[in-house]
């Protein structure tokens, strides 16, 4: 018998493994095409530039990556540990470790092409389906459906790089092992295991102390300042306690249950079964759970930012369109400026001006580290606010132009203020402290304005060096109809600004696009259409990559509970030799199936409201923004509707190739 001839017998002998390992890989190549024609659509290309969402795009790309890897391994390993006996065998009868190593390099090259095959095709079919399907869901017809180079080289090229590390890692150990060590591979992984019910609690109390720490991060005014820090650290906890938890929290699980002697001993055989099942399968629990995890989390968070983004906008816009002028650019009369804004089907009805100056102190430690100072006259300020504030010539107002419930509120001019230019010195104390959102966010709107008296102001401006604006504010009968109000007063400015000076600063320097930026009004519609638009594609592509994860998710589990389908057959046979009846047997397999199942999502599902628990404290917390638990519930409520009608599928799948 050749060579070729040995390895068709095989391949035709072990069908079921070898279709096994081929959807697996044709899984692998499916999911990359699907999230490459998302990543690398022409439409979505347009607004990863414009709102710099790349990296929203590349986190959930990051994941997947990881999870094929954790997904192409955990495969070839079980298709490889199948087929160790086939080795011995083959080695028994004279065939050396070279001639195995080429047997695999010959048969995985071939399911390599055909998993490449496969997938490409399935993913331009699945792909295009899915998009369809949501397009005509959604409705956004604005987005196109199209293919391009780059789609298949990075699906192709990702999953071969994956896929040859398995493979060499597989040729590795088969290479350097000796025969016995082959053959008795298997009884030896499951010897290694240990119990340990304090680690099994150490876990639990890790992801409890963690999500502590990430509930007192958003909620401690104080720890907001190192939030990046305390956020990587409580989230590398939870990660970490996870692993610890569910490798041995149920041997701590079964130390409680041994206490309670009748719950014990009726459930001996599920919680003995489940230990050892969460012992063998600790990876690939925890990679459920995270999967689970990220997708609700991801999917609500999406949510709550497409239904609070309009508010959003209102907020950074208490007046419906805005602009600055300096010395140089912008400088438009009152009546041209009525003559371009001012329709008689959506009039102005409130046009208002500010005067801001801002000094820049130096920073008397740090080379070209200096402190913004921006001041306002108080008679500015009371027409703004509504307010009869008065001030002496040595008191100040701090104004923090922020939403109340977006800052904390603390001023950094406690002590007054008090700085030297030259031989003059400046000193004033603060009468108060003030938060009302009432300027459009803009390049000259600070977070906190120092509100000084007219005189005051007029001094400053004249004694120190500094730059002068004035900022316009319009609102309009109707702000909804004033994009193209908009659009006519931009280019108006921009005619305007050919013929005048450059846009200087005493201290900044502004390149061609920055200039361009702080001298374009800024508009509550167009932020809004622009908002709507790009969270359209945001809801779309993260819904898209929820699927992929969502379906990833099941695959595991899938693979989880078949895998060992002959060993778990021969261990009921035994117990059905021993007296436990068949009905037995199937509620023992019910039981574990259902704790593998729900486990995990639950247990994501809950670790994803801590998530989004902690995040609504930012912003008032949850009773105050009850969208986020109405989100979070109905996308947590779907995932594990869609878990269950899969478990049912699963179990009887399962009691049917067990012949129970």
């Amino acid at each position: 018998m050749t060579f070729n001839q040995l390895v068709w017998k095989m391949a035709k002998g072990n069908r079921g493994k070898y279709l096994f390992y081929y959807l697996c890989n044709s899984f692998a190549v499916l999911f990359f095409f699907m999230y490459s024609t998302i990543y690398f659509n022409q439409a979505n290309e347009g607004v990863k530039v414009m709102e710099g969402i790349r990296d929203i795009l590349t986190i959930p790309g990051v994941g997947l990556v990881l999870f094929t890897v954790f997904f192409i391994t955990y495969a070839h390993r079980i298709f490889t540990r199948r087929r160790k006996k086939e080795f011995g065998l083959l080695m028994t009868l004279g065939m050396s470790k070279w001639d195995i190593a080429r047997l695999l390099l010959l048969e995985n090259a071939l399911i390599a092409v055909a998993s490449i095959v496969t997938g490409i095709v399935s993913g331009m079919v699945f792909s295009r389906l899915i998009f369809l399907l949501f397009i005509n869901i959604t409705g956004l017809g604005e987005i196109p459906f199209n293919l391009s180079v780059d789609m298949f080289i990075y699906s192709i090229g990702a999953y071969l790089g994956i896929f040859l590390i398995s493979v060499f890692i597989t040729l590795y150990l088969t290479l350097t092992k000796t025969l016995s060590q082959i053959m008795k591979s298997n009884r030896v992984a499951d010897t290694i295991k240990h119990r340990s019910p304090v680690f099994g609690l150490l876990g639990v109390i890790m992801v409890s102390g963690s999500a502590v720490l990430l509930y007192c991060t958003f909620s401690i005014p104080s720890m907001s300042v190192d939030a990046g820090g305390y956020l990587l650290m409580s989230t590398l906890g939870i990660l970490m306690g996870l692993y610890v938890a569910l490798s041995q929290g149920m041997s701590f699980f079964m130390k409680l249950a041994r206490k309670r002697k009748p719950y014990y001993y009726n459930e001996l055989l599920t919680l003995s079964s489940l230990e050892y099942k969460f012992k063998q399968l600790t990876a690939i629990m925890l990679l459920v759970t995270i999967m689970s995890m990220v997708t609700i989390f991801y999917s609500t968070t999406i949510l709550i930012i497409n239904s609070m983004g309009e508010q959003q906008v209102m907020d950074d816009h208490p007046y419906d369109m805005a602009y600055v002028e300096t010395e140089t650019k912008n400088k438009l009369s009152k009546e041209a400026l009525y003559e371009i804004v001012n329709k008689p089907e959506n009039p102005v009805k409130k046009y208002d001006t500010v005067e801001m100056y801002i000094y820049y102190q130096d920073d008397p430690y740090l080379d070209d580290a200096y402190y913004e100072h921006t001041f306002m006259p108080v008679s500015d300020f009371n027409r703004i606010i509504g307010t009869k504030e008065v001030l002496n010539k040595d008191q100040f107002i701090d104004w923090i132009n922020m939403d109340s419930r977006a800052t904390s509120g603390d001023s950094i001019y406690d002590n007054g203020l008090e700085f030297k230019d030259g031989d003059a010195q400046f000193k004033y104390s603060l009468k108060k402290t003030i938060i009302d959102k009432q300027l459009n966010f803009h390049r000259y709107t600070p977070y906190s304005i120092l509100v000084v008296n007219d005189t005051v102001f007029q001094q400053l401006s004249k004694d120190l060096i500094g730059d002068e604006v004035k900022m316009h504010l319009l609102n309009f009968a109707d702000w909804k109809l004033t994009e193209a109000i908009s659009e006519d007063l931009e280019n108006r400015l921009e005619e305007i600004n050919k013929s005048t000076p450059p846009l200087e600063s005493v201290r900044e320097v502004y390149d061609v696009e920055e200039t361009k930026q702080i001298l374009k009004p800024v508009s509550k519609v167009v932020d809004y259409n622009h908002l709507r638009s790009s969270s359209k594609i945001m809801f779309f592509v993260t819904t898209f990559i929820s699927i992929l994860f969502f379906f990833g998710s099941f695959i595991l589990l899938y693979l989880n509970i078949f895998s060992n389908t002959e060993e778990e057959k021969a261990k009921y046979k035994k117990l059905f030799k021993i007296g436990i009846t068949k009905r037995e047997i199937r509620k023992l397999v019910s039981k574990e199936m259902s704790v593998l199942f729900f486990f995990t999502p639950l247990l994501g599902c809950s670790l994803a409201y801590v998530y989004v628990f902690s995040f609504a404290q930012d912003i008032g917390g949850i009773m105050e923004n009850p969208q986020f638990l109405v989100h979070f519930a109905s996308i947590s409520g779907v995932y594990l509707l869609i878990q269950t009608v899969y478990y049912f599928y699963s179990r009887k799948k399962m009691l049917r190739e067990l012949e129970i």
